[in-house]
């Protein structure tokens, strides 16, 4: 079986981790994306297009038009699933990228063979165009057609129809994206457990406290408020995770004693792959997980917190060394169990038994 993922951007590290493990079941598996991740993650087959959203000049040209328009750049989509409508401009933008990119892009589908896959994922439920014109190539040659959502691609943008119309699975790795399509399908994050080494004990005074400050909507100014207030009482520091490589954000991580992911569930339920390597590591992690979501996680080893709790949560751990460590020991089993690539796979497998494709 030969198995494609189609991604704009490698952003996490799992296109690399779900190939390894397709090869390991002795599957072919390639991934393609249309840009460099600027995180420096390894890369199949990378198409380094222009017009692409990592281009600065791209970024605020859309922010621009959109300020001319009135359209606001974080509006949430409505809908039940929301469906990607935007307005007039918008698509003829992509329709004129599109064309632009057209003869580059189907000499890239010739060289690497790229129609002759039989299990298609659609990173973010795309494909090369917007108007599903390669996908709609597929429909009618056997092609299995498997669409995995993020955050922000329903929540901003919406399903696009008539990818949606020619999807046969559709999966996320987020609960509150649940609630907004009825149909998708819950994955586990995935990883390599066994590339993270648990923390150590070690005799040194100082805490540190570790939070990701990529997302506004994570919560950060209240991380830094309670630990300012705690510094008048505790040793402690703030290590703030934002714009670094990596691999350089894993061994900063690394040496830190807790882990705050986000206080808020305002973008997004929970928490990410960011708390998920922290775990991993061995490190108690705080973060914000509601009731809905809770009641569907296999009893998660997380410590709650909300923005005015927080200061309180973290006065208890740093006293509390003893407690720390056990957290840490649930964390590690847990992500073990439930988000190991090894684990994560075999549900995925389980989808394709179920659709009649193994």
């Amino acid at each position: 079986m030969k198995i494609l993922y189609i991604a704009a951007e490698h952003v996490s590290g799992t296109l690399s981790l779900f190939q390894a493990e397709h090869r390991r079941r002795g599957h072919e598996c390639r991934f393609v994306t249309f840009f460099h991740s600027p995180y420096r993650f390894p890369e199949d087959i990378c198409l380094n297009l222009p017009f692409m959203p990592n281009k600065r000049w791209v970024r605020f040209g859309k922010r621009v038009l959109k300020e001319f328009t009135g359209s606001k750049a974080d509006s949430v989509c409505t809908g039940r699933p929301p469906l990607w409508n935007p307005p007039f401009w918008e698509r003829w933008l992509f329709s004129a990228r599109d064309e632009l990119l057209r003869s580059r892009l189907e000499a890239a589908i010739e060289r690497y063979g790229l129609h002759d896959f039989d299990i298609y994922h659609l990173d973010g439920g795309l494909e090369f165009y917007r108007d599903a014109r390669t996908l709609k190539k597929w429909i009618g040659t056997g092609k299995k057609i498997v669409c995995f959502y993020h955050g922000t691609d329903l929540r901003n943008r919406g399903i696009l129809p008539e990818i949606d119309e020619r999807t046969h699975l559709r999966l996320t790795s987020e609960w509150d994206l649940m609630e907004l399509d009825p149909r998708l399908e819950y994955l586990y994050l995935p990883i390599d457990t066994a590339r993270f080494s648990p923390k150590s004990g070690d005799a040194r005074q100082t805490v540190k406290i570790c939070h990701a400050a990529r997302n506004v909507y994570k919560g950060t100014e209240s991380v830094i408020r309670a630990c300012r207030e705690l510094r008048k009482e505790f040793d402690i520091q703030l290590v703030l995770l934002q714009n670094v490589p990596y691999e350089e954000a894993l061994m900063l991580k690394s040496e830190c004693d807790i882990f705050v992911d986000q206080l808020t569930n305002e973008w997004g339920w929970g928490y990410g792959m960011s708390a998920v390597e922290a775990l991993a590591m061995g490190l108690p992690v705080i973060t914000n997980i509601p009731d809905k979501m809770a009641e569907k996680l296999a009893e998660p080893p997380f410590v709650q917190a909300t923005p005015d709790t927080l200061t309180k949560v973290l006065s208890s751990l740093i006293q509390n060394k003893d407690h720390r460590e056990e957290l840490g020991r649930r964390g590690r089993q847990w992500v073990a169990e439930w988000h190991d690539i090894k684990r994560v796979a075999d549900v995925l497998y389980a989808y394709y038994r179920r659709e009649g494709w193994l």
